[in-house]
């Protein structure tokens, strides 16, 4: 077998082993779930990078009160786990009603201050910490960009990464950026279990109580219900299915905790009051324009699949399992001029590799259009809800404007289907709708 697909082999066993063991004591080392192309120096490297760019545009709660509670708090939990060094851990509050954190490679923690307003006692902000110190721990990060990297340059790979800073020009080339929210840091489901698991074990190790963290979940999802307008950020980056909440009360009861009323202490009391009387910065607007990003849910009826799609967009049944998703004026009937569609394409037939069912699904796109046209080279891999897929991208004429339009055709193999997303936008606009694209694609889960 040629070493691109023994690397490929052995990336996709490494995804495919089952996560369901719970070790009832902190191990020595993260364990790993996953490849990683990195070293323990770089994560720190990209962390050190990626808080040059955050610093310079996040704001950030400047309270005495509020950062000698919480970067206590924070040194208190990682001395109960700290395979990485302890010391460049870093906690920093977030000026901002998003319900979010962010942790970069190396251990490089930001907190936006909604979610840690939505804590009703000090168990329940150690919790947050702990979770996101078990995602620095375990090298959820870096493990991340590595499936990124292999996806969309897998032969780059076999080179090596640099040992100097030259890796930071490979990762600008494959449009990776270190920036606030970067897309390499929404998680599996997998990584998310595992956080869960090495958070239980820090709280239980500690002075907090491990149930509250399926406490302070509850508040969050409490947040998600269809009266509210916007999706969470946290719960797009952090998903929390049924699977995680089980095992999450299964490690809690591997600790032998015992559950106990949890009532905020006077400190959690002047903490709180101090972060919700702390002024918002008046320049920064506190919620991102709803069509901009995908907030959303829609599920297939049969659950085959879900996604998130930004608000104030049209959904209508296509084909026999799919959708057309798009704001109401720009499509009509069956032809869109900014929008997706997704359906599942029979490959029954015959066993086919994903280039080979991609070409099979193009001659029908054709027929459907004759004017589309596929870019030269333009098959590269990427990410559909953090697995790879293959991105075609084409150009035509849109029907009912006779206008150029780009379309990106991405593709992933779904047991005997083919699950393909379209994404369509004028050729003048489509770099501004790519990033709403990019997140309605990231958030597919496929059954």
């Amino acid at each position: 077998m040629p070493l691109l697909g023994l690397l490929l082999l052995v990336f996709f066993q490494q995804q495919a082993a089952p996560q369901n063991s719970l070790p009832q004591t902190v191990p020595a080392n993260p364990p790993s779930t996953s490849v990683n192309f990195f070293s323990l120096r770089q994560d720190q490297e990209i962390g050190d990078e990626s808080v040059k760019a955050v610093d310079k545009v996040l704001p950030l709660v400047h309270s005495l009160v509020v950062n000698t509670f919480v970067k206590t708090m924070g040194a208190r939990l990682v001395a109960q786990y700290s395979p990485l060094n302890s010391s460049k851990y870093q906690f920093n509050v977030v000026n901002s009603k998003t319900i979010s954190t962010v942790t970069y490679p190396g251990g490089a923690i930001y907190v936006d201050r909604g979610l840690l307003e939505l804590a009703a006692n000090e168990h329940e902000v150690a919790a947050i910490l702990a979770h996101e110190i078990a995602h620095a721990a375990a090298r959820h990060g870096t493990q991340q960009l590595s499936r990124q990297w292999l996806a969309q340059a897998p032969a780059s790979i076999l080179a090596g990464l640099p040992a100097n800073s030259g890796w930071k020009d490979q990762l600008k080339s494959l449009g990776i950026t270190l920036g606030p929210h970067p897309s390499f840091l929404r998680y599996s489901s997998n990584q998310e279990i595992e956080a869960n698991r090495i958070a239980v074990q820090i709280l239980a190790k500690s002075v907090y109580s491990p149930y509250a963290l399926p406490a302070i979940f509850d508040r969050i999802n409490l947040l998600t219900s269809s009266e509210s307008r916007m999706l969470p950020a946290y719960v797009f980056d952090h998903p929390q299915g049924t699977e995680a909440a089980q095992q999450l009360r299964a490690a809690i009861e591997n600790q032998n905790s015992v559950q106990r009323t949890l009532k905020p202490s006077s400190d959690f009391v002047t903490f709180h009051s101090t972060l919700l009387r702390y002024a918002l910065p008046p320049d920064v607007p506190e919620t991102v324009e709803a069509s901009t990003i995908a907030t959303v849910p829609y599920a297939h009826p049969r659950n085959y699949y879900k996604l998130m799609y930004p608000e104030g967009w049209q959904v209508t049944p296509f084909g026999s399992n799919g959708a057309i998703i798009a704001p109401p004026a720009s499509r009509v009937g069956n032809d869109i001029q900014i929008g997706v569609m997704f359906d599942l394409f029979d490959i029954s037939d015959r066993t086919m590799t994903l280039e080979q069912a991609t070409n099979n699904l193009l001659v029908s796109l054709f027929q459907r259009n004759p004017s589309l046209q596929v870019f030269s080279g333009a098959q590269p891999l990427m990410l559909m809800g953090g697995e790879p897929a293959l991105r075609t991208v084409m150009i035509g004429q849109s029907r009912s404007t006779n206008s150029p339009e780009i379309s990106w055709v991405v593709t992933r193999i779904y047991y005997q289907s083919l699950f393909y997303m379209v994404c369509v936008a004028p050729q003048r606009d489509f770099e501004k709708r790519q990033p709403a694209f990019e997140q309605i694609l990231r958030s597919v889960e496929l059954r």
